[in-house]
């Protein structure tokens, strides 16, 4: 009698295995249309801001007549300090659009290899350019209004000096939406990809 109890206790402390838990699937990776439209809009801001500060600094083509046959060639340096601000602030604007470029794309903000540095970095950037190209841009408004009358006395070409600030205006001021474009779609999820989504 012992040795049958003795028996049935040993089959009733027996265990069938326990399976393992099936890996979770890995998450999708986020779409990065997002990202996409925001480097298009940082290189355009960037190429336009350049752009207009290079029309501005070339319009030197303006010849004025003036007593006793005396000319004098204009150009922006002629009439400081709008013209020469825009120029000046148009460079400073295309150096930080390099450096927000970097901040944000430079070692890819996902990675573990990503800059430490605060997001607010990129925010303070992002701010200084679109307040410096709406400022250079509303200067050089200003200064058209101002002097564009008196240059179109200019003989031969007569214009093209006021010809190149407007297109320098207008540059200017397309660089200061495409700047304050970017700035918005970085913090926007767009459904999209365009280029293929790293697996993670």
């Amino acid at each position: 009698m012992y040795g049958s109890d003795e028996s049935d206790a040993g089959t009733t402390t027996a265990t069938a295995p326990v399976p393992a838990p099936a890996p979770a699937p890995a998450p999708a990776p986020a779409p990065n249309g997002s990202k996409a439209v925001t480097l298009l809009l940082r290189l355009s801001t960037l190429a336009l801001a350049l752009a207009s500060a290079i029309v501005m600094a070339t319009a030197r083509e303006c010849t004025i007549n003036g007593l006793h046959g005396a000319t004098a060639i204009v150009n922006f340096k002629k009439y400081p300090p709008l013209f020469v601000y825009l120029v000046s602030v148009n460079i400073t604007a295309t150096i930080l659009e390099v450096a927000a470029v970097y901040l944000q794309f430079g070692k890819g903000d996902d990675s573990e290899e990503a800059p430490m540095l605060p997001g607010s970095v990129l925010v303070v950037v992002d701010v200084a350019i679109q307040m410096l190209l709406y400022s250079a841009t509303g200067a050089v408004i200003a200064a058209a209004a101002t002097y564009c009358a008196h240059i179109n006395a200019c003989a031969g070409a007569g214009g093209h000096f006021c010809q190149q600030v407007d297109r320098s205006k207008f540059i200017s001021f397309a660089a200061s939406l495409s700047a304050s474009l970017g700035a918005i779609a970085k913090d926007v999820s767009l459904p999209f990809s365009v280029w293929p989504k790293s697996s993670g």
